[in-house]
């Protein structure tokens, strides 16, 4: 299994393409807020906001964004609504969670009330798809463990979540209507599990739909497969077989995209380790250094021996004698 955090990483920057959309951020709400909720807010009227004074504190867990929107109501003024949207990656939820809202929320309100407008509503979501089960309080005064007669004077709020754990895809039917969005979601409910029917489901409903045309989405979340699951290419072109899905040209120019995204982040990782050993070393061979790291590195994270060839430059037989430097087999 691929490492959870590198995993976070690639879902992080997944997470903001999908719902930096207004498109998509209005078909989720209208599938996950309860219809009660839904009926007072003007979902015609949207916007996404910044939260990176909030997400520079905690980055390290959650992804978040901020629908802006307003409620129908004509007698409320066009009142503000914000709806804070976190999602939550790694495991079975934790409790900052819940002051992240809270920072949120104070930070707001405050300057609503400096600027002497009406203070907005916000509402707080959460997307989880982690491993493990959720069991994060759904209100805020339900993690202070005191009798009923005390929570009344306590801070309190609630927040909406969705569960991809036991959501059930293959029973959906308005946000199939959005297939970016639906396909979206169901890669990020597979994202930790190895899903493979999950992906084969969606190359089926790609054909169903008539998707095939579009590469360059295609491509897009062929790359999010390949970095989330324990899947090689060759691997994934097999199950685009099976799903009668034409890969055509898009396996060889994701393979190209894959070693270059790759290329680009283990240089940036290692730049400072080998500029030092291009150095004491003389620049070749801190290349040629450089060059080992990365190659140690792929066969560290199981890459294919094409992928890693192609970015190295090394051939078969100089990667088998550089695995034999680990006692882990790469070979058979």
């Amino acid at each position: 299994m691929k490492k959870t955090d590198e995993i976070q990483q690639v879902n992080d920057k997944f997470f903001h393409k999908i719902f930096d959309s207004p498109k998509n951020a209005r078909d989720f709400l209208q599938r996950v807020l309860p219809t009660d909720l839904l009926k007072h807010l003007d979902l015609k009227k949207i916007e996404i906001g910044d939260t990176k004074y909030v997400s520079n504190e905690f980055h390290k867990g959650f992804s978040d964004i901020v629908i802006n929107t307003r409620l129908k109501e004509k007698n409320t003024g066009n009142r503000r609504v914000d709806i804070y949207f976190l999602i939550e990656h790694k495991t079975e939820g934790r409790v900052e969670l819940m002051l992240q809202f809270l920072k949120y929320m104070v930070f707001e309100l405050e300057k609503d009330y400096n600027n002497g407008q009406t203070p907005r509503l916000i509402i707080p979501v959460v997307f989880y798809h982690g491993p493990g089960v959720w069991k994060v309080p759904r209100s805020f005064a339900e993690q202070f463990n005191v009798d009923d007669e005390i929570k009344p004077y306590l801070l309190d709020y609630r927040y909406i979540l969705f569960d991809t754990n036991p959501w059930d895809f293959k029973n959906e039917s308005e946000l199939k209507k959005n297939v970016f969005l639906f396909t979206s979601m169901v890669l990020l409910k597979a994202a930790y599990k190895n899903d493979f029917e999950a992906i084969l489901e969606i190359f089926r409903f790609w054909q169903e739909k008539g998707f095939t045309g579009k590469k360059e989405v295609i491509l897009f979340f062929l790359r999010y497969i390949s970095r989330t699951q324990d899947i090689k290419t060759d691997q994934l072109q097999e199950i685009l077989d099976k799903s009668k899905l034409d890969g055509g040209d898009i396996m060889p120019t994701l393979e190209q995209r894959i070693i270059s995204e790759y290329k680009e982040e283990v240089i940036k990782s290692l730049g400072p380790k080998l500029i030092g050993k291009g150095k004491r070393e003389g620049k070749r061979e801190g290349k040629k250094e450089g060059k080992m790291e990365i190659a140690m590195q792929m066969l560290r994270k199981d890459f294919d021996l094409k992928t890693i060839m192609g970015l190295t430059g090394f051939t078969k037989s100089e990667l088998e004698k550089l695995a034999s430097r680990s006692s882990k087999k790469y070979f058979q």
